[in-house]
């Protein structure tokens, strides 16, 4: 079986060991601190928050991702849901579920692929239409607070700001929140512009309401050790050239080296050595599943902004402006670099920080070096 996951949060054995991250993760929850946990995406910022709570055995935790919530009803119907597995999860039984919280009229089903349970509900749409309607959403949480230590962990919370009405509810949110010292809230964020203006910022509701985390890439050494362990439970061995190969075009986040591995455990067989001529490969085989996609990606954006993309794939974000970064992206103007990077970041393919731009996607990146792509 191939030991490599990504996409999905990660704990226990599949879980590279990361001891800092997790104990200075586990001193805010015993605390009973709020705490904003930042990074960018794939990172492991989720993993590492459910390891560090997995470690305390009698710490309790509700996960609700708030990605997509396109309104109020959309965000409360996912924290009644969340409310609902948790339940599950402590041993209740589906009947006494049904019953009990017949009031959210649940339906309750397997998942075929996990077999885990899982519920949709047929919430009042009338009576979840204001940002105050949230309280009482949140106050099912903190009826679970109290000796036992309970987690609710609120993934991508800088995307509630897309939800119309961002500033009431999130006021409503705070306001509930800060009455609930029996829980504690880890809000999770992949957009650090946007989740530092949340908590950063003396005109927004959430300020310095919270301790600060920041996930960063974890060092080569440690994480290429871990990797190789991996490697050899298959009978495989990768060297150290290829290792620093897989790292550099994953640009060290974490996710990304798990599915560069995993695609080079998936061409290679038991007692391969792999070197660095066999990390193409792997990357090939990304770039395979991900050309329909990242197609369809380019056919939206102008001319430009495709110049930008290749420009910034060749040469890198740290000087957008130079001479170097024209030549690379044949684009004529530096004010027209400025504007398609804008509207890059804007449509969430590119980000920046303290470096310069950088794509979301490594993958992205070697995908168009490797992809004869008309401009």
């Amino acid at each position: 079986m191939n030991p490599f996951h990504h996409g999905v949060a990660v704990t226990g054995r599949d879980f590279c060991p990361r001891p800092t991250l997790v104990s200075e993760l586990g001193s805010h929850i015993e605390a009973r601190q709020n705490c904003v946990v930042k990074g960018i995406r794939r990172i492991g910022k989720t993993s590492a928050v459910l390891e560090a709570i997995r470690a305390r055995k009698k710490t309790r935790h509700m996960y609700i991702n708030c990605w997509g919530k396109q309104d109020i009803r959309s965000l409360a119907t996912a924290i009644y849901e969340a409310f609902l597995i948790y339940q599950r999860r402590k041993g209740l039984s589906l009947e006494k579920i049904i019953r009990t919280f017949a009031h959210l009229r649940p339906k309750a089903s397997i998942d075929p692929y996990s077999g885990d349970t899982t519920f949709s509900l047929d919430l009042d749409r009338e009576a979840l239409t204001r940002p105050q309607s949230l309280e009482a959403v949140f106050d099912f949480l903190a009826s679970e607070g109290g000796k036992q230590s309970l987690v609710v962990v609120l993934d991508e919370f800088q995307a509630l700001l897309e939800i119309p009405e961002a500033d009431a509810v999130m006021a409503t949110l705070r306001g509930t929140i800060q009455l609930q010292p029996e829980v504690t809230y880890f809000y999770l964020g992949s957009t650090r512009h946007l989740i530092d203006d949340i908590f950063n910022s003396p005109e927004r509701p959430f300020y310095k309401s919270a301790a600060t985390v920041t996930v960063e890439p974890i060092e080569r050494g440690p994480y290429g050790a871990y990797l190789q362990t991996r490697f050899a439970t298959g009978k495989r061995v990768i060297s150290a050239d290829a290792m620093e190969a897989v790292f550099d075009a994953a640009c060290d986040i974490t996710g990304d080296v798990q599915q560069l591995c995993a695609e080079l455990w998936n061409c290679t067989d038991p007692g391969a050595r792999i070197g660095p001529d066999v990390v193409p490969r792997g990357l090939q085989r990304i770039h395979h599943a991900e050309h329909e996609s990242n197609s369809r990606i380019i056919d939206l954006l102008t001319p430009g902004q495709v110049r930008a993309l290749i420009g910034l794939a060749r040469v890198g974000g740290k000087r957008p402006n130079s001479k170097e970064f024209l030549a690379a992206s044949g684009i004529a103007q530096p004010s027209s670099v400025t504007k398609a990077l804008n509207r890059l970041v804007e449509r969430g393919l590119v980000y920046r920080d303290s470096e310069g731009h950088k794509f979301f996607s490594p993958f992205f990146r070697t995908w168009l070096l490797a992809t004869d792509i008309p401009t």
